[in-house]
């Protein structure tokens, strides 16, 4: 049997507080095989961003273990490139020099980074934009800038936080199947966080569905749908009979979702 690429297995977290202790994450046991793209739906402040944060070593695992190739690394930060809600772009620098920031930070040389950067610059809808300023771009094209620094770092998982939440309806359905489109070209390993679930069922290979905090895998559901898709299957009766299993699902958990959120959710 295969091992996946990653695995979060009993990962557990919680929070201090003024009354004792707010549990957030309660026993996670989630899964990506090599080159596969899944999703992680979930109530409102169930523990998604936390969970994330986790496993890209940004604060401290309560219990459990995230695994990549079979091999221990909570923690460990090397394997993950994580693309949080917001772009975070800074606004001094160009288009160009923003997607090579996290190559940057690693240690290249700008010269080195560039010659990385430069082959997927027009993949990634960004030609002729190279000089531009974050202030100068649309919201898709920001949120491609964002995605073009996370991809660049050749980590092992991509972890995408609800990177097309804050875009408009019709933008955020243009993004959705350009991003498939990109991802089909790749193939990276992807887990990816959000509240649309039309935009999981899109997407994934498999959707995980938590329930209210403190989380844990209420259910996993496997997207069947042919690759590549476009838009046109979102009205197949397939396609809306797994939206409407996955809707059904998550408004049960909202129903029972607590009234605060998780810390960083």
């Amino acid at each position: 049997m295969a091992v996946p690429k990653i695995e979060l297995r009993g990962l557990r977290k919680s929070f201090p507080t003024k009354n004792g202790s707010l549990r957030v994450l309660a026993d996670v046991n989630l899964s990506s095989d090599a080159a596969e793209f899944v999703s992680v739906i979930g109530p409102s402040g169930c523990g998604k961003s936390t969970m994330f944060n986790i496993v890209a070593g940004l604060e401290p695992a309560g219990g459990g273990d995230v695994l990549i190739d079979g091999e221990p690394a909570t923690g460990q930060k090397q394997f993950f490139a994580y693309m949080p809600q917001k772009d975070l772009l800074f606004p001094w620098r160009t288009v160009l020099d923003n997607t090579t920031l996290g190559l940057e930070i690693q240690g290249r040389s700008k010269a080195e980074a560039r010659a990385r950067v430069a082959p997927l610059v027009k993949t990634f809808g960004l030609a002729g934009f190279k000089s531009a300023y974050p202030h100068e771009l649309s919201g898709g094209m920001r949120q491609r800038v964002a995605l073009l620094r996370t991809v660049v770092q050749e980590r092992s998982v991509i972890l995408l936080d609800e990177p097309l939440g804050a875009l408009d309806s019709l933008t955020r359905t243009e993004m959705q199947e350009w991003l498939g489109g990109v991802w089909e070209q790749f193939r990276w390993t992807v887990f990816l966080i959000t509240h649309d679930i039309r935009e999981a069922v899109l997407l994934s290979d498999r959707v995980y569905v938590l329930t209210a905090r403190p989380a844990t895998v209420k259910a996993v559901v496997h997207v069947p749908i042919p690759r590549p898709r476009s838009l046109d299957v979102i009205g197949t009766p397939e396609f809306l009979q797994l939206e409407a299993a996955l809707m059904r699902s998550l408004h049960e958990e909202s129903a029972n979702a607590p009234a605060h959120p998780a810390p960083g959710d």
